[in-house]
């Protein structure tokens, strides 16, 4: 089980349901793009948080890495303007 998977938190599955199919599929894409080559996808670390942030579009998704299980786990997922407000 050396490969990396991801999970998708409750809340961020709510938010993503609501959005169109074509916002969808480019969501999990791009987190499809994270798993095959994480190093060509737009993620940065956020100041004082633990969390990542992966840019899709005009779209934010918040995620944790798990280096032991070989996991991100997405915890939010929202527009850019909203994500980050708690």
């Amino acid at each position: 089980m050396n490969e990396w998977r991801f999970l998708i938190l409750k809340p961020a599955q709510r938010y993503l349901k609501r959005l169109s199919k074509t916002d969808q599929e480019r969501i999990i894409n791009g987190f499809k793009a994270l798993l095959a080559n994480s190093e060509n996808v737009d993620v940065k670390p956020l100041k004082g948080r633990p969390e990542h942030r992966l840019r899709i579009g005009s779209y934010r998704a918040l995620f944790l890495i798990d280096q032991e299980k070989k996991l991100y786990i997405i915890t939010q997922i929202g527009s850019r303007g909203d994500i980050y407000k708690k």
